[in-house]
Order: C-alpha cells, then sequence, then structure tokens
C-alpha cells in the first residue's frame, strides 16, 4: 500500500515540479538546504541525521530535543497515560521548532529529524519553507512493519514498548503516507532503510551530492 502511495504521488510530484520548470516567472531556488528525514520508529533517522551533520556540516534539530527542551509544558499537555514519546505528534511541535529556528544559523541549511511527524506538522512546515529561503530535499525510509517490531525488541526502551509502538506505526502511516502532498517543490527520495546501515547512508549521500550538497572540507 504504501509503495503504490509513493508511486502515485511522485507522478503528481513529477507533474508539479515540470509546471514549475516551465513557468518564466519561477525563481532560482536557494542552494541551502532543509533536510527532512521522515520515517517510521526505528528507521533510523537520528543516525543517519547525526552522519549528515558530520559530513556535511549541516546542522539538526530533532524532535527528542524538542521534547526534552519543553518537557514541563509538554507533561501538563499530555492526557493521562500518554507516553513523552507520543507528545512529537503535538501541535505544540511547530511552534517549539519555529522558536528554535530562529536561535540557528541557517547559513549551512538545516536537517530536521523526526519533524514533522503529522499532516498538520507538514502543513506548518510547508508554511515556513519561504521563510527560511531554503530548498527543501525529503528522505522517505521505508522499512517493514515486522522489522519495526523485530528492531524494538531489541531496545528496551518505554517508546519502544509493543502498546505504544503499535500505535506509533499506526499513526505513521496514518499522517505520513501522503507527505509529498505538502511538499510540492520539494525532492522527495524515497530510501530503503531494511538494507544494512552502510547502504541507506550511501543511497542518502548520492541524493544529497545529486542535489548539489558538497560534503564539508575537512
Amino acid at each position: 500500500m504504501l509503495k503504490r502511495t509513493l508511486i502515485a504521488l511522485s507522478l503528481l510530484l513529477s507533474s508539479l515540479l515540470c509546471a514549475q520548470t516551465a513557468n518564466p516567472a519561477a525563481q532560482p531556488e536557494p542552494s541551502q538546504p532543509l533536510i527532512v528525514l521522515i520515517g517510521p520508529p526505528l528507521s533510523g533517522k537520528t543516525t543517519l541525521v547525526d552522519s549528515i551533520t558530520r559530513t556535511y556540516n549541516v546542522p539538526n534539530i530533532s524532535v527528542e530535543d524538542l521534547i526534552k527542551d519543553h518537557a514541563a509544558e509538554l507533561d501538563h499537555l499530555r492526557a493521562q497515560g500518554m507516553s513523552m514519546a507520543e507528545m512529537r505528534y503535538d501541535p505544540a511541535m511547530s511552534r517549539y521548532l519555529r522558536e528554535r529556528l530562529k536561535t540557528f544559523d541557517l547559513s549551512h541549511g538545516i536537517a530536521l529529524d523526526g519533524y514533522p511527524a503529522t499532516l498538520v506538522q507538514a502543513e506548518d512546515l510547508s508554511k515556513m519553507v519561504p521563510d527560511l529561503h531554503l530548498t527543501p530535499i525529503a528522505f522517505q525510509l521505508l522499512l517493514p512493519d515486522d522489522v519495526i517490531r523485530e528492531r524494538s525488541r531489541k531496545t528496551g526502551r518505554q517508546s519502544d514498548s509493543s502498546q505504544i509502538l503499535e500505535q506509533r506505526i499506526k499513526d505513521y502511516h496514518r499522517e505520513m503516507d501522503a507527505i509529498s502532498f505538502y511538499f510540492p517543490k520539494a525532492n522527495i527520495v524515497a530510501v530503503d532503510a531494511n538494507k544494512p546501515e552502510p547502504e541507506v547512508w550511501k543511497a542518502i549521500q548520492a541524493a544529497l551530492e545529486g542535489a548539489g550538497i558538497k560534503p564539508a572540507a575537512k
């Protein structure tokens, strides 16, 4: 189902990009990237974002950091029985991100780990993009649900417990399968996150460098 959705959305994306290219009034896209990693739980987003920061000197913001930095407010907002990890879906995350972006030097772009996590957040981010003057490139990490469950048994984290994980998987498919609808100007790259980590990283690098993003000088 997810594969068919991505194919359909890719066709829509291609037609939108062709229409924008044909428009003589279209402005050149800025060169610095807004790198968005979207994927289900345990698809390796944080590891990949850290590698992007080290290799390309692109700073990052993670949804886990936003949750930690606003734990007191989120603890007040969350419903009884809801874990703090589930607060990544709260609309307040968009406000936190806007505030954090104001403190960042975006001259090398920015990479986002775990945000957006909902369609509402994706719409919020799409509204932020023009003011950021960055070029979005989004990676959608594809991982079968049974592999997610298998990986969760090895972490021992509360956020990966069976009940919470099943809800997060459902939330991900409900909210994020149609993510490219909200980024018609973005380069949406599907990545098989079920491959060995070096192969996944190689695919990320190829897409970044194909978009003109070069490794930082050492």
